[in-house]
């Protein structure tokens, strides 16, 4: 397991701060957390209910995360759903990968605070969701998810085979390591469509022994053309991102106590 990552100073965030802006706030856009606008885990459009489907099934199944929050939303067909596809593509998109990099980067640094004080514990241990089936070498979201981490980390293995890898399973992945009872960990995978993936990983967290397990993606991916998300997307995503914004809560985070 690896050891923390030192804080970065406020002259650091600010700086990132605008250059995430500067490449990608006209395309991105922050997660909406509205009682019956939109789902209370992931942040979907949910027609007036408390969860979307997805979501709502996985509340049945005992052990899955203790808090979900993504960091923005992504479209397909547009700018920001080729960002989640091109940074790990055949020929990964340099502009791409320092897009995504920033966004975890900030993502933990600005904003793990605020799930720390709404679970009730710091974050002692990481981990992010490989790939499923398993697939030979390191996946590159690891890179971008380490710029997020707090505590030491808890790496995940898949499953060699795999029917159905969007369901929730708690025998698509296993830690490598068992943890002590009060650990917090926050896991990380790079897009949420339905959930299954990263809940399948957040049991195999509980299951060695993890007491909190919180999950922090960088992007929900919406389907413009399902349901009313289009109607959403033109009524409640009509403002630039801001890195500032909490994905947890929707608030302004409290600045960070950095020299």
């Amino acid at each position: 397991m690896t050891s923390p990552n030192a804080p970065p100073t406020r002259e650091v965030l600010d700086a990132v701060v605008a250059a995430l802006v500067s490449q990608a706030g006209g395309y991105l856009r922050n997660p909406v957390r509205r009682s019956g606008v939109t789902c209370a885990v992931c942040t979907t459009p949910s027609d007036g209910a408390m969860f979307c489907g997805p979501c709502w099934g996985h509340r049945r199944t005992p052990g899955v995360a203790d808090l979900v929050c993504a960091l923005t939303y992504v479209f397909g067909g547009t700018q920001s759903g080729y960002l989640m596809r091109l940074y790990k593509g055949q020929t990964p998109q340099e502009q791409h990968q320092v897009v995504l990099a920033a966004l975890m980067f900030l993502g933990g640094s600005l904003h793990s605070g605020c799930a720390e004080r709404i679970v009730g514990r710091p974050f002692t241990h990481w981990s992010f969701v490989p790939s499923l089936p398993a697939k030979q070498g390191e996946h590159p979201f690891r890179r971008f998810a380490s710029r997020a981490a707090r505590g030491l980390e808890v790496p995940l293995r898949a499953a060699q085979q795999a029917s159905n890898p969007r369901m929730l399973s708690v025998e698509h992945f296993q830690a490598a390591a068992t943890l002590p009872p009060g650990s917090h960990v926050l896991l990380m995978d790079d897009t949420w469509t339905q959930g299954g993936h990263a809940q399948s990983a957040a049991l195999a967290l509980r299951t060695a022994g993890a007491g909190k397990v919180s999950i922090m993606v960088a992007a929900r991916w919406i389907n413009p053309g399902y349901g009313t998300n289009q109607d959403f997307i033109r009524t409640h995503l009509t403002s630039d991102f801001n890195p500032r914004i909490c994905p947890w809560t929707e608030g302004l985070c409290p600045a960070p106590t950095t020299p």
